[in-house]
């Protein structure tokens, strides 16, 4: 239907940009350490500038790699989020680059230079965004860039499309709908005519690139008729289809033997993407495994001198495509405790409607207070240690290190089939939801928050995941 705001030309351009930031950061920060005045507190001298230029490709290519990382290049990004997330990824980029400039021995590099260099990459690729932004903006007001479209038809889904089209920043021009004269528009649209049989004089009257047709508004008569009419003044047309409650899930154009057929976007997580997801699953369960091996084994002695039963609690899940699997956790309940209380919150939560936290501090799928927990065990959720058992379960395939988090059958037999969709992939140890930072959400909310990850999944997704969770680890935000 409409073309997607940001091509891979605008990624191109942005790349360019930052690219350019760096470079020049990086000169300006080595003329000031070397060829201003700084009395006695540094030497000037022939800035070492053979030594930066052999460094700086390998420079700008992490830069760039780490900016990828963070969504910089994603289309959409409003310019609060586009600076929040530049900010976020220079801290993490100048302190990879301090420490591998520590280990390598090549060359001694200046630090003062270095610090000099921060600020200046900041505040410099700060400002090229920000110019990129009100050039595009300017850019795509002119008439030679915008494409001229003409909406025919009414419905509910007719005023979400007119507000998009009227919003500056992308390059659609709206001319006039086409609709029976009792049905309103806002003020400053035209309204080009009553009936579809209009068209063809609108079409021949003004040059038009694109009509999109209203399908749930008219009948399929007046589609091939308007369609035709499209054809014959050689004018592009699309149509929006009446199906108001899957527009939530971007809808997908496909063929199945040569017929385009509409359905929702599934998940991005299939072919060499899943491919790519369990080698990395693998690779890092099990250096993660043996590298937290002490941890595991005084996490498990904690909990059997805390309370009788054993170190490990075993559970059965539903993974993806609705298979059960057993998850294994640290126990952190006393035992023999019932399950009556969360099947009776669940049941609130994904049938009621409620937040599963009345505070705002309790994630969904948490009782607050729950008077199975014991005191370690406390604990434990607090820091998420009892998920560690977990990485044996990725391990296994029956887990991802980042994905939806893992129901119990009772949750998912009261699932919609909306619902079911969180089922499409394997389920994490951590998610997208969970250290979204919004834990009053309903069930709904939290499962739109899934299927987002599940459609836009990609490897540098998962890395900004497992890094906002460890944060989140560190400071004790787990329970």
């Amino acid at each position: 239907m409409l073309r997607q705001p940001d091509s891979a030309v605008e990624r191109g351009l942005k790349l360019l940009v930052d690219l350019l930031a760096f470079f020049l950061a990086a000169n300006l920060a080595f003329d000031l350490r070397y060829y201003v005045e700084w009395g006695d507190l540094l030497r000037t001298g022939p800035a070492p500038w053979g030594e930066l230029y052999r460094g700086l490709p390998y420079m700008l290519l992490g830069y760039a790699a780490i900016l990828a990382v963070f969504g910089l290049y994603r289309p959409n990004l409003k310019r609060r989020q586009e600076v929040a997330l530049l900010v976020k990824a220079q801290a993490t980029a100048f302190t990879l680059i301090f420490a591998t400039a520590f280990f390598y021995r090549g060359f001694s590099y200046s630090r003062a230079a270095a610090l000099l260099m921060i600020p200046f990459a900041l505040v410099i690729n700060l400002a090229f965004r920000l110019l990129y932004r009100a050039a595009r903006a300017r850019l795509l007001r002119l008439e030679v860039v915008q494409e001229r479209l003409i909406i025919v038809g009414y419905s509910e889904e007719t005023p979400t499309l007119i507000r998009r089209l009227l919003r500056p920043g992308h390059a659609h021009a709206l001319l006039g709908v086409v609709a029976h004269p009792r049905q309103p528009l806002p003020e400053g649209v035209s309204r080009l005519g009553a009936r579809v049989e209009d068209l063809r004089a609108i079409l021949a009257a003004q040059p038009v690139d694109r009509v999109l047709l209203i399908s749930g508004a008219l009948s399929h008569a007046e589609l091939i008729q308007a369609i035709e009419a499209c054809d014959e003044g050689h004018v592009a047309w699309g149509v929006v289809p009446d199906l108001y409650d899957l527009l939530l899930d971007r809808l997908h154009l496909d063929q199945v033997v040569g017929i385009p057929v509409m359905g929702p976007a599934g998940t991005n997580i299939v072919g060499m993407n899943r491919v790519l997801k369990r080698a990395v699953d693998l690779v890092m369960a099990a250096l993660l495994g043996l590298a937290l091996a002490p941890v595991w084994l005084l996490t498990a002695l904690l909990v059997k001198l805390s309370s009788p039963g054993p170190a490990l609690f075993v559970q059965e899940r539903v993974g993806r495509h609705g298979r059960t699997f057993r998850i294994l956790k640290f126990r952190t309940m006393r035992v023999g405790a019932g399950d009556q209380l969360h099947r009776e919150t669940m049941a609130r939560v994904i049938e009621g409607g409620q937040p599963g936290d009345q505070d705002g501090k309790i994630p969904i799928f948490k009782l607050k207070d729950d008077p199975r927990v014991t005191g370690v065990g406390r604990w434990l959720r607090r820091f998420s240690l009892d998920e560690l058992p977990q990485l044996w379960n990725v391990l296994k395939g029956d887990m991802s290190l980042v994905g939806p988090r893992p129901a119990v059958p009772h949750e998912v037999a009261r699932y919609r089939e909306r619902h079911r969709r969180r089922l499409e992939a394997q389920p994490g140890i951590t998610g997208l939801w969970q250290v979204s930072g919004r834990n009053r959400l309903s069930f709904d909310e939290m499962v739109e928050l899934d299927i987002q990850y599940l459609e836009n999944w990609s490897l540098g997704l998962d890395v900004r995941i497992v890094l906002k969770t460890v944060a989140a680890v560190v400071l004790s935000r787990g329970y």
